[in-house]
């Protein structure tokens, strides 16, 4: 008899076990907390902002991203993001204020100071890995580094 409820018990654990879904990222290296360290401008002029010494950072974890200014001049930005391939797809950018309700963000302005031009920009993976990141989009090359 005990034979036959231990192996129901195993049996039942099995199968519970077999119905939960585990949920998986392809998004690997990308996850974790990106410092920007410099913004290259694509085109004629060609200028390099090293911003190294700035405490600029994004923080990228399943489907959204979070643009911080760590000296406190800016308010956090909050934006949903897809990944297809070698691209990111950002949508849906507010600011991360609850007083104020986390307002969508309606001026691309503050975007710019995190190196973005657009509200909802499509980024091009240059290089990812366990300690770098390369992003580009039309008009600017982001470089950053791994905290």
């Amino acid at each position: 008899m005990k034979k036959i409820l231990l192996l129901s018990a195993v049996i039942l654990a099995l199968s519970a076990l077999g119905s939960c879904e585990i949920e998986t990222s392809s998004k690997g290296d990308l996850y974790g907390f990106w410092h920007l360290v410099g913004i290259d401008t694509i085109g004629r002029d060609g200028t390099t902002v090293d911003l190294s010494d700035q405490k600029i950072f994004w923080a990228v974890q399943v489907q959204l991203v979070q643009l911080m200014d760590q000296n406190k001049e800016r308010s956090p930005i909050v934006c949903r993001f897809e990944r297809e391939g070698d691209s990111l797809f950002f949508d849906t950018p507010y600011y991360l204020d609850r007083g104020r309700g986390d307002p969508l963000m309606e001026s691309v302005d503050e975007m710019t100071f995190y190196g973005l031009n657009s509200l909802r920009p499509r980024l091009w993976i240059e290089q990812v890995s366990s300690n770098k990141m390369q992003l580009k989009t039309n008009e600017v090359i982001l470089r950053f580094r791994k905290m």
